[in-house]
């Protein structure tokens, strides 16, 4: 019966990572006044999961407002249309639930960022997600990542400093392996642009690799030169 009840224990913390970052299609936005706050989008997006979750404790936080206490710490900065939810675990581990909005050129939609950064796996994983919001219907619908091109570890690697072998370390990296390599992204509380590093600060020496940027253009992103 232990050795049953272990394995189950253990299947349930395999699949939790795919149940924390599953996501809603599509987000009804409420709000009072003439347009949503970030709270708002917060509250549309983090109220679709199930009691006792992340993004539940996170949604109970925003409400709360800003706050910084033991563990935990709390960012609702309506101003600048961002808010951010940080746990640090028992074992070190950090889990942060961050969100951001950009108003496009067209006046007649926002664009909402929902960023997950993990470090269970003993660097920053980060899980970047969108919505598109209608100002007519109220509603942000998921989209697929509004980057004229999507940054990846090769990025991350100054290729004019690193040696090749390094450089073919990072390329050759499949599967599991290159998680380590790959962006972890900031979203921005101040600017409007995003920024990203290789989730493991320590997989390549630090002299080998660059930040990157995504540059806000009205509509989506495209890298920095």
């Amino acid at each position: 019966m232990k050795i049953f009840k272990k394995t189950v224990l253990l299947l349930a913390m395999i699949a939790l990572p795919a149940l924390c970052y599953a996501q809603p299609e599509v987000c009804k936005v409420t709000f009072t006044g003439k347009q949503p706050t970030i709270k708002d989008f917060a509250r549309a997006y983090c109220s679709q999961s199930e009691a006792g979750s992340f993004e539940r404790e996170a949604l109970a936080a925003f409400t709360r407002g800003n706050a910084k206490r033991d563990n935990v710490e709390c960012i609702v900065d309506t101003k600048n249309g961002y808010v951010q939810y940080r746990v640090v675990s028992f074992d070190g581990t950090v889990t942060t639930l961050e969100m951001c909005y950009w108003n496009c050129d067209n006046k007649n939609e926002k664009l909402v960022a929902v960023n997950y950064i993990d470090s269970s796996m003993g660097f920053d994983e980060s899980f970047l997600t969108f919505y598109r919001y209608n100002v007519k219907t109220k509603k942000m619908k998921l989209i697929e990542a509004p980057f004229d091109r999507e940054p990846n570890a090769i990025d991350l690697v100054d290729q004019e400093k690193a040696d090749k072998a390094t450089v073919d370390m990072v390329l050759s990296a499949r599967n599991e392996d290159s998680n380590k390599y790959q962006p972890s992204f900031s979203l921005p509380r101040t600017g409007k642009d995003i920024t990203y590093r290789m989730a493991d600060p320590t997989a390549i020496p630090k002299v080998f690799q660059r930040e990157g940027k995504l540059v806000w253009d009205g509509n989506g992103f495209c890298p920095e030169d």
